[in-house]
């Protein structure tokens, strides 16, 4: 008798990640839990937020600068032809905001 059980459950790539895209998906995910207001995407977001520190190696002081940051963005009005916050734009310009990539470059730790 053949037993199969189908995995449906991805495993994380977190740790085929450059100490670059793990600063660059926290700062996604803290940008994430800062603008929205919703309890569940904003524990999902903290909670992936602290997956991604925990497999860094950089110093606590470069996420502190990579937040005053994102506060920023987070703290943007934007408008459009619909009516909406847009946070999730906010948060896609942040982690293309070249303030962050340089600091990423300058700072990380490879």
């Amino acid at each position: 008798m053949l037993v199969w059980q189908p995995s449906f459950a991805q495993e994380a790539l977190t740790t085929r990640y450059s100490q670059s895209e793990l600063l660059k998906n926290w700062a996604l995910s803290h940008c994430l839990a800062l603008v929205y207001k919703d309890d569940v995407v904003k524990n999902d977001a903290r909670a992936t937020a602290s997956a991604y520190l925990e497999y860094g190696k950089q110093s606590v002081e470069i996420y502190h600068e990579i937040d005053e940051i994102a506060k920023k963005y987070s703290g943007l009005k934007y408008n459009g032809s619909i009516s909406s916050d847009f946070n999730t734009m906010k948060c896609i310009d942040f982690i293309h905001d070249r303030e962050l990539n340089e600091l990423i470059k300058r700072r990380v730790e490879k």
